[in-house]
């Protein structure tokens, strides 16, 4: 049986941010498949780099992939910003074969499973975690028996949505075997995309610790369940080991949704690192409670190798903490920052604008906690409505989306309407006031050339002052510092020559 698996990546900032990754997703699905049925199978894992509007592209590349590889299974795993290529793609594998078994997981067949379903090709949503399903959907496939009564899974039968009950989460996370790279190409995405930490990508690995989130954040996905699962300190430290050894790679990046709830655990990996006397870089893109940090666990995780980390704020209001439900103690995740800025560790802030009821006053307050801190960067989205989160309930009980849905399949960086208390023209304002305030800064440039040097490139740093620049709309008129005139002004001379000043991309 031949089963190849589709990374659908999109990003509508591709020609100014192109950022891609290998899909360790879909590596853990291939290296439980394997285990279980061996030689019975054929894998391939594919990456289909989408760009917006580019439908017959994407659809001649499907097609060159099926004819080569000649799958009688194809499963799809996208998020949901590519909702279309999801449909494109699914289109094209039924016209070449329409008995090709079409499987779709990942967030968006977790978040909106009906509406996969709904253009009528898919054949399989797989709901939340995927390896149980798939080797059971496998096993009755090789059996021969029907595949409907899978726990985990939805589809349609004679025009109506089935959904069956959800599968239990794998609570032995050490029983899993590693992902399988031996079906992916590490040196595929190097000079060609940014990885998640926007760097330029070269042979890394990502590599998961944990699963699941025990808090309850509104805005959020609910693809790995909400019950927080742990893999041992040896478990992750012989994967790293393996990487390591097997194919060279020192530079790793952890990609849990919450590496540090236990801070026990998160030490102890970070000793066996040390004590391993290999010389590694890790970076932390999105894994970090910021309030769950001590001095102690910075101290290991720079000792370990860390060299990056992400801390998510979103909201410097204490009452929209409270309606997100992220209750994130921000006094306790400042000095956090803190903490890694001066253990040497590059920071980068997430923050978000245009949650139900925000008033100006309270995204004045991001902005001047965003400010204030020793973040070396910073990043300030605007919120995405995902059908499936509680953040979107909460619109609609505002009266918004009820007769338009969400236009989902956008960045989150760039601006949209929704019920916060001000105009949307103004949330642009706020967005390019955030960006002018914070990063145009004696301090911050400063700061940012202290740390950010030997983690990232001269380039990768002119990459993101320039990300600055043309986001912000500025001229080098309005800055009044004449040294921060003198430090920036070559990229305000690339900018106006090359940049498409008139689209966000911070």
């Amino acid at each position: 049986m031949k089963i190849l698996f589709v990374d659908i990546l999109r990003s509508g900032l591709h020609d100014i941010w192109p950022a891609a990754e290998h899909s360790i997703g879909l590596m853990y699905l291939s290296s439980v498949l394997k285990k279980n049925f061996g030689e019975q199978l054929d894998i391939r894992i594919w990456s289909l780099i989408s760009l917006p509007e580019r439908a017959a592209e994407d659809r001649e590349a499907m097609r060159l992939k099926i004819e080569e590889v000649k799958p009688d299974i194809v499963g799809l795993r996208s998020l949901t910003i590519s909702k279309d290529c999801v449909e494109t793609v699914s289109r094209t594998v039924k016209d070449w074969d329409s008995n090709c078994l079409l499987l779709a997981g990942g967030p968006y067949a977790t978040d909106d499973p009906a509406g996969v379903l709904k253009g009528g090709c898919v054949d399989v949503a797989v709901i939340g975690e995927g390896e149980g399903t798939v080797v059971e959907l496998v096993h009755h496939l090789l059996e021969k028996k029907s595949i409907y009564d899978i726990s985990g899974i939805a589809y349609m039968e004679n025009g109506c949505y089935r959904q069956t009950p959800g599968r239990k989460l794998i609570e032995n996370l050490d029983a899993l075997p590693f992902p399988d790279y031996s079906e992916i190409d590490l040196d595929e995405f190097s000079n060609r995309f940014l990885n998640f930490t926007a760097k330029v990508s070269s042979p890394h690995a990502n590599i998961m610790t944990s699963r699941g989130c025990p808090y309850r954040c509104a805005y959020c996905h609910n693809v790995l369940g909400k019950i927080f699962r742990v893999r041992s300190p040896e478990n992750v430290f012989e994967e790293i080991r393996y990487i390591h050894d097997q194919f060279g790679i020192t530079d790793f990046q952890v990609i849990d949704d919450i590496f540090n709830l236990d801070m026990k655990r998160a030490k102890k990996i970070c000793d066996l690192i040390i004590g391993s006397g290999m010389n590694l870089t890790f970076a932390f893109p999105n894994a970090i409670r910021a309030d769950r940090v001590d001095e102690e666990l910075v101290e290991k995780m720079a000792a370990a190798g860390t060299r990056f980390t992400s801390i998510a704020i979103e909201t410097a209001s204490p009452r929209l903490q409270k309606l997100i439900q992220k209750n994130l103690n921000l006094e306790k995740a400042f000095r956090t920052i803190d903490l890694f800025a001066g253990a040497g560790v590059v920071t980068r802030g997430f923050f978000m604008m245009g949650f139900p009821t925000e008033t100006e006053k309270e995204v004045l307050e991001t902005i001047e906690y965003a400010k204030r801190s020793r973040l070396c960067g910073a990043t300030f989205f605007t919120v995405v409505y995902y059908p499936g989160t509680k953040l979107y309930q909460l619109a609609q009980s505002y009266g918004y989306f009820k007769d338009d849905p969400f236009e989902v399949q956008r960045d989150y960086v760039q601006v949209s309407d929704g019920p916060y208390e001000f105009s949307l023209e103004h949330l642009k304002a706020l967005k390019k006031k955030a960006i002018f305030e914070f990063a145009f800064t004696r301090e911050r440039i400063t700061n940012a050339l202290a740390i950010m040097p030997p983690y990232f490139s001269a380039r990768e740093i002119d990459g993101l002052f320039m990300a600055y620049v043309v986001s912000s709309q500025a001229s080098l008129e309005d800055i009044q510092d004449d040294q921060v005139k003198r430090m920036l002004k070559r990229h305000f001379i690339i900018a106006e020559r090359f940049s498409k000043r008139s689209e966000f991309y911070v």
